[in-house]
């Protein structure tokens, strides 16, 4: 077992002052009883992983504690580390069947033959080797689970990546041999099996010549930049999502969009990984200002202070998931806009969720549109040039 001390000492746990600021950031602290930060900072570990666990476990890992900490203490890692303690009989049940959890498990096992790539449409290349590569991450395994209930296609995104890099001229590499990140299983606790799917996906695009990887998945992105490093140290590409290459690139001639007409008032979600972990809040607006005719407004917490989805990935959700959730799309639609746009898929689906079980129940909910931001900038691609001769009003 690690020593428990160490951990709060290398993550500054230890260094908690009670000060209780870390509370008025908590999502779940406002609905009474919980501060995880404070919880877990406060309490001695060893106690907290031989018991119950609910504090560790209902920790959202948002990071959003750690804005106002006076002391920098890095909650969300002491987290992960005490769930690396956790005794199998104290571990919750994962959603969805844990299915998520079981694919990767059997990925990091190599239970891998090749991905199929039949999602390719016959407009769009790709390479075997080159420097560039796009992640695809589990969008066909999402597609596969919740596809035809929340009617979504997560494929999508991957082929609109596809498509916004052809029209920049770039053929991404797409490895067959790619796993799951293994993002929810490091931070539920598996380190042992996260780290065999850190070396096999690092070891499959160095073998591909990969030296810049593009992801369109905040999880993927945090993991691939920051936490693959630490179990990989001889490979490390350059890692970027989807929307900080773009934003560097929207004046490119070759990006040309349509106008958005009268539905041109966009507001964005900040997904915890890519906002508050990765520092990325300018490069997805910074798109999103990009395209004709586009309003980008704030919700009344954005940015760093952003509310989280709900649910760090699929490891939990339960009633305090849905009521974020739910708090997030009325936030979303108190702004004006006609679209929420976010850049994680696992936000869109916990938002396209929440409003299916509303729809379900009959119950009134915020009327808005939840859209994925690559999704979004490749729909509105110029076919030629005669699209980029109509008015606004005829688009």
């Amino acid at each position: 077992m690690r020593d428990l001390i160490q951990l709060k000492q290398v993550t500054q746990a230890a260094l908690c002052l009670e000060c209780g600021k870390c509370s008025t950031m908590c999502p779940l602290a406002r609905f009474g009883g919980f501060s995880a930060a404070r919880m877990m900072s406060i309490h001695e570990p060893e106690g907290e992983i031989h018991g119950h666990a609910a504090a560790v476990q209902r920790c959202l890992t948002c990071g959003a504690c750690e804005v106002r900490c006076p002391q920098g203490v890095r909650y969300t890692e002491f987290v992960r580390g005490l769930r690396v303690e956790l005794p199998e009989e104290t571990r919750w049940s994962c959603p969805h069947g844990a299915v998520f959890q079981e694919s990767a498990r059997w990925a990091a096992e190599g239970a891998v033959n090749g991905r199929n790539s039949s999602w390719l449409e016959d407009d769009l290349t790709v390479a075997e080797e080159g420097e560039v590569a796009l992640f695809v991450g589990c969008l066909p395994l999402f597609d596969v689970v919740f596809g035809s209930e929340l009617e979504v296609q997560m494929v999508e995104i991957a082929r609109s990546a596809v498509r916004l890099l052809n029209r920049l001229g770039i053929e991404p590499v797409v490895v067959a041999e790619e796993r799951c990140c293994g993002h929810d299983l490091l931070w539920s606790g598996e380190e042992e099996t996260f780290e065999k799917l850190a070396v096999a996906n690092t070891t499959a695009f160095e073998a591909r010549g990969v030296r810049h990887l593009l992801t369109t998945c905040a999880e993927c992105c945090r993991t691939w930049r920051l936490d693959y490093p630490r179990y990989v140290e001889s490979y490390q590409p350059r890692v970027q999502h989807i929307s900080e290459f773009l934003a560097e690139r929207m004046a490119d001639e070759n990006l040309s969009f349509r106008h958005l007409g009268e539905a041109g008032t966009m507001t964005f979600h900040d997904p915890c990984r890519l906002g508050r972990q990765l520092g990325v809040f300018d490069a997805p607006r910074q798109v999103m200002a990009s395209l004709p005719g586009s309003e980008v407004v704030e919700m009344e917490r954005s940015g760093v202070d952003a509310q989280c989805c709900g649910t760090p990935g699929f490891i939990q959700c339960n009633r305090d998931s849905r009521r974020l959730q739910t708090q997030r799309l009325a936030s979303a639609a108190a702004t004006g806009a006609s679209r929420l746009v976010t850049a994680c898929p696992k936000c869109l689906i916990h938002f396209r969720c929440a409003q299916a079980e509303d729809r379900r129940n009959e119950r009134q909910a915020a009327e808005i549109q939840v859209e994925d931001l690559t999704v979004l900038a490749a729909s509105l691609l110029t076919i030629n040039d005669e699209a980029e001769k109509d008015s606004p009003s005829e688009r």
